[in-house]
C-alpha cells in the first residue's frame, strides 16, 4: 500500500531540536535528543546528542524509530525507519507515516501505588493484581500504577508491552468515595525495571480516551494528595527536637 503524501518540511527543518525514540532489543525503547540537520521530501538527517548508545540499540537499515518535535507550541511525531547510521552518530531516516499531532498540556505528576487491571488490546493479553479470571501477576503488588497525572500513567507489571500498543486500564482512584476510572491508553515507552522483589516491566501510558470528568477527578486527586504530603512533611519538620 502506498504511503499518503505529506509535506514534512512544514514540521521539520534544519537546526531544529528533536526527540528520537530508538528501538532496543527485547521490545525496549531508548530516548535521546537530536538536532535536525537536513530535510528532503520524506527523508530527514539527524545528529544524536549522545556519542555512546545503550547496548542493543537497533541502528541497522530498516530499524524503526519515532521522531518528535515542537512547532509554535504544538507537538508533532512521525514514525520512520533508519536508512543509514553514519560516523558521529548521524542518522539518515525515511518517514513512513503521516505527521501526528500531540497534546503538549502539562500536568502535575504524583508518585503513588494503585492496583490496576490491564488489558493489552494489541497483543490480546491481560493482567490484574486480584481475582476475576484474568492472569494474576506472581508478585502480589503487581500490576500497579506508580505515577499518575491528568495526561497518563506509569505502570509496573509482568505483562509485556511494546511502544504504541493499545492498553485498556481500569483502577480505583483512592478518593473518600473511591471512583472507578476506565481509560484507553497507548504505550509511549517501555523498559525492564529491576526491583529488590524482582524484575518487572515499567511502561508510560498516554491517555487516548478518557471521560473528562474522570480526568478532572485525577487532577484534583493529584493536587490534593500533593498538598496533603507537603503539610505532613511540614508537621514532621516542626516536630523535630531542637539540637
Amino acid at each position: 500500500m502506498q504511503k499518503e503524501s505529506c509535506n514534512y518540511k512544514e514540521y521539520f527543518h534544519p537546526g531544529q531540536r528533536a526527540r528520537v525514540e530508538l528501538a532496543v532489543e527485547g521490545d525496549g525503547v531508548f530516548k535521546d535528543g537530536a538536532v535536525v540537520t537536513a530535510v528532503d521530501e520524506d527523508r530527514i538527517d539527524l545528529r544524536l546528542s549522545r556519542d555512546i548508545l545503550p547496548e542493543g540499540t537497533l541502528l541497522h537499515y530498516d530499524a524503526p524509530l519515532v521522531v518528535r518535535v515542537g512547532v509554535s507550541g504544538n507537538g508533532y511525531r512521525c514514525r520512520g525507519i533508519i536508512l543509514d547510521h553514519l560516523p558521529g552518530d548521524a542518522l539518515q531516516v525515511r518517514f513512513t507515516s503521516q505527521v501526528m499531532s500531540e497534546d503538549l498540556r502539562e500536568y502535575f505528576r504524583l508518585n503513588t501505588d494503585i492496583p490496576v487491571t490491564l488489558f493489552n488490546v494489541t497483543a490480546g493479553t491481560a493482567e490484574e493484581s486480584g481475582s476475576g479470571g484474568l492472569r494474576i501477576a506472581s508478585e502480589g503488588n503487581l500490576p500497579r500504577i506508580v505515577n499518575i497525572s491528568g495526561g497518563g500513567l506509569r505502570t509496573e507489571t509482568e505483562m509485556a508491552m511494546t511502544v504504541e500498543d493499545i492498553i485498556y486500564a481500569t483502577f480505583h482512584l483512592p478518593l473518600p468515595e473511591p471512583k472507578v476510572i476506565p481509560v484507553v491508553t497507548q504505550v509511549v515507552h517501555s523498559e525492564v525495571v529491576e526491583r529488590q522483589e524482582g524484575t518487572c516491566v515499567g511502561a508510560g501510558l498516554r491517555f487516548m480516551h478518557i471521560n473528562e470528568r474522570d480526568r478532572d477527578a485525577i487532577v484534583r486527586f493529584v493536587c490534593n494528595e500533593e498538598i496533603r504530603r507537603i503539610r505532613e512533611r511540614r508537621k514532621e519538620f516542626f516536630s523535630l527536637p531542637d539540637q
